[in-house]
Parts: structure tokens; sequence; C-alpha cells
């Protein structure tokens, strides 16, 4: 008997938010493509092009598989549509198998410095996204039985870290929507929908919010150091794998033991 894998060979993946290479959305691609996924990297900012067209490209030419590249806004509508519609162009497809949405946007400010448009722009990108994209995904996508939504959260939707009260709150409310989702789509379409929730993690977000990161890696039980893009990716391929196809409705705290068994 062979031993097992995590294969996802000959799955379509969509990864939201995974334009730029040291960010957990490319490690993301870069996890599901090296066990046989094709991959569409998504990202929103025009100055983000040249890195997703080179991390696409690295992608093809380390793992051999098909990469899709497409720029849109994950607030509206029309963006989502516009990722699904051109991922199944771009790679030749008719379906998607497993979406991560991962795009999100968030800043450490005080409550009375916070105005109308931060909080349009991180409900945009962290909860209206996911509810965008993911009906794209299920309809125009027609995502099959077996298929997996797999949301990034936050350990913040739990803890309510002073500074990141907008933030908390939008991933929050993503983990409502998982639950719900998983219930729906389980029944409907025996699609699983989990939260994975990184604790911090060394990226362009946590290096730009030092407040923040550093209090929470000294409550780690584990080693007090941020942890890495692929801690987060090696997580969400199990959970895109086979092996998790009865793993839903989960809040899955990749976190070196912040939030313990809370």
């Amino acid at each position: 008997m062979p031993a097992d894998t995590l294969s996802v060979a000959g799955k379509i993946a969509i990864v939201t938010g995974s334009g730029r290479e040291n960010g957990i959305g490319a490690a993301i691609a870069r996890a599901l493509a090296r066990n046989g996924a094709s991959v569409a990297i998504h990202y929103v900012s025009e100055e983000v092009t040249p890195r997703a067209q080179a991390l696409a490209q690295s992608i093809r030419d380390e793992h051999g598989v098909a990469v899709a590249v497409v720029q849109a806004d994950v607030s509206t509508p029309e963006g989502a549509n516009k990722i699904v519609a051109e991922t199944l162009q771009q790679l030749g497809v008719d379906h998607i198998d497993i979406l991560v949405n991962n795009a999100g946007t968030g800043k450490m400010i005080p409550l009375t410095e916070v105005d109308y448009e931060t909080i349009q722009r991180q409900f945009g990108a962290n909860v209206y996204g996911p509810i965008f994209v993911t009906q794209a995904a299920v309809g125009l996508g027609k995502m099959p039985r077996g298929g997996r939504i797999i949301n990034i959260g936050s350990v913040a939707s739990k803890m309510g870290p002073a500074g990141l009260a907008i933030y908390g709150a939008t991933k929050a409310a993503q983990d409502s929507l998982t639950a719900s989702w998983a219930r729906q789509l389980g029944h409907s379409h025996g699609i699983t929908v989990n939260t994975i929730a990184p604790g911090p993690v060394d990226t362009d977000l946590t290096r730009s919010n030092p407040g923040v990161v550093e209090p929470l890696t000294k409550m780690q039980r584990m080693e007090t150091r941020p942890g890495t893009v692929e801690e987060i990716a090696d997580v969400v391929l199990f959970i895109a794998s086979e092996k998790a196809r009865w793993i839903t409705a989960k809040y899955l705290a990749v976190d070196a033991g912040i939030l313990g068994t809370a």
C-alpha cells in the first residue's frame, strides 16, 4: 500500500490576495501547486502586477502546473465574478474545487480615530469579499461535491486586541459566515467550509503593526516568535485535501497555542 499523501492533484484552486510573494496567500498557492493543483493568483493593486506575474511564473517553472493571474476587487460582485470567470477561462476548466478567501486588510487604529472609509475598506475586503467570491465560486464556478471553502481568519476575532477593533469585528463576522455556510453548503452541495485563524505571522501586515505582534508572541505556549507563512499554508493544504473530508464548520487556530483550547 502506498504512503498516504496530501495530494490535491487535478484540483482547481483560487487563492484571493495571493499576489505578494512573501504573503500567506502566495505560500498557500505554492503549497497547493506543489501538491498538484492548478491555481489562480489574485491581487487588487496595480503596483502588485509584476510581483503577481513573477510569482505565477515561478510556480509554473517549479511545479509544472497551470497558473492563472487575475486582478480584481473582491469587495464587489463584479470583481468576484471576474475572479472566477477569468480563472475558468485562463485555465481552460469548467469548475472550481478549492476557494481560499485570503484577501483582507487591517490597520491598528484607536476607536476615536476610525473613520468611515477605514470601516468600509476593512469590511469590504474582509466580509463582503468572502461573501461575493464564495457566491461566485459556488454558482458561476460550479463547485462540485467535495469542494473546499477555506476562510483565512485571525485570532483577533476571539481576543479583541486593542487598536484592532474593526479588524477583529470583520474576522468575527467571517467566523459566523463559516459556521452558517458549512451547514447550508454541506447539505445542499457537499462542500466543507472552515476557518484557518493565524496568530502573529511574519508578513507585511504584521511588520506594520509591531504593537500587536509583540504582546501576542509572549502569549504563545510554544516558541515566542511569529509564525511563518509556510506553517499556515501547510494547514490549509491539509484542509483542502481528501484527508479532511469529515472536517467542516471549524475554527482552527494556528497560533502556537495563544488561544489554548478556547
